[in-house]
């Protein structure tokens, strides 16, 4: 038997994750109402079934660039027999043990990325809430990955909600919270540029990492602008195309000089390794793209946290002070913009006067 959902899912606590319970949902694609079963939501107009998964719901309209849904589906088995046997690290080595298209220099280099986040995940918090002193009440990371910054969201902030399109990222994250004996946020499996929440949902949002994935940015951003509050602010880091760093997802210098064909060829050559799926943006792309949804564009020069610092390498350490140094002359400030590593980008839409 179906029932209509007006307001908060009707759908027993068994199906659902306990913080999944209080959120409104509605239709990804005709942001119309829902009815529900035991298993999944239902769209009467789109004529959509959207899955509950192990009290994650499905409201993906297509795959993650990497695995079809059959693939995803298979990987998140994987993920969930294991889930209550292994604490996070281990969980991610054993996972990253299925994947036949990750090197393992890739693999290794991705756990420790994954194990060092809650730090960078702090500064991202601190930034969007002005060091603590505006928290939000209803706070979305959109590509939460393995949980770094919902775990420092979760501890601050009423009603955290993690998204991204790989069901497996998000019941690898539960680990995370069982591994800090935390409750395990609202976690919803989605496209960034199909968002299946109301108007006005939430007053702050952060996404990290992401932005280079999406496949049609502008969607995805006037999604986020649909679904936040009038005066919310929305944080993006991202890296820079032009970069004079090593690039992040395939460790190699130099990726982002080269034309988007040549990337890929040379990411695969280099690494054995899939390129196809990243893009990557100059500041001025960056600024042209997001100023399409958000009057206020403000991309800013990223840093690493102390904490994070201490664990690099002596080599990397000393390059980030003089990074630091050269951030402080207004000149050279200009210029790092163009050749950063990252940046932060923090969107909003004032009222005009």
């Amino acid at each position: 038997m179906e029932k209509t959902v007006n307001s908060k899912s009707e759908i027993s606590p068994p199906e659902l994750l306990p913080a999944n319970q209080k959120l409104d949902f509605v239709c990804p694609l005709c942001k119309g109402s829902l009815t529900t079963t035991h298993s999944h939501f239902q769209c009467q107009p789109c004529q959509r079934n959207y899955p509950v998964v192990a009290g994650i719901p499905d409201f993906r309209i297509f795959p993650d660039p990497y695995l079809d849904f059959e693939e995803d589906r298979a990987r998140t088995q994987i993920v969930l027999d294991a889930l209550e046997q292994y604490p996070l690290r281990e969980l991610l080595t054993y996972y990253w043990s299925y994947s036949d298209v990750t090197p393992p220099l890739l693999r290794a280099k991705f756990v420790d990325n994954a194990m060092r986040g809650e730090s960078r995940g702090q500064r991202l918090f601190d930034l969007i809430t002005n060091d603590g002193k505006k928290l939000p009440t209803r706070f979305i990371e959109i590509g939460c990955g393995t949980g770094n910054l919902l775990a420092t969201a979760a501890r601050h902030v009423e009603q955290p909600v993690g998204t991204d399109i790989a069901m497996r990222w998000l019941h690898l994250s539960r680990r995370r919270f069982m591994d800090r004996g935390m409750d395990v946020p609202a976690l919803v499996c989605c496209c960034a540029e199909y968002l299946p929440f109301k108007p006005q949902s939430f007053d702050a949002a952060v996404m990290a990492s992401t932005f280079e994935f999406l496949k049609n940015p502008k969607d995805a951003l006037a999604e986020l602008k649909r679904t936040l509050t009038y005066d919310a602010h929305c944080l993006i880091n991202t890296v820079n195309r032009f970069s004079l760093t090593n690039n992040p997802y395939a460790h190699l210098w130099g990726v982002g000089f080269l034309p988007k064909t040549w990337q890929v060829k040379y990411v695969r050559k280099r690494r054995d390794a899939s390129f196809e799926n990243i893009t990557l943006y100059s500041y001025r792309q960056m600024k042209k793209v997001a100023a399409v949804s958000f009057n206020k564009v403000d991309i800013t020069l990223a840093d690493v946290s102390d904490k994070t610092l201490a664990t690099l390498p002596l080599r990397t350490r000393l390059l980030v002070k003089i990074y630091r140094g050269l951030k402080k002359i207004p000149v050279m400030r200009l210029l790092l913009k163009q050749i950063s590593p990252e940046w932060d980008v923090k969107l909003s839409n004032p009222k005009q006067a």
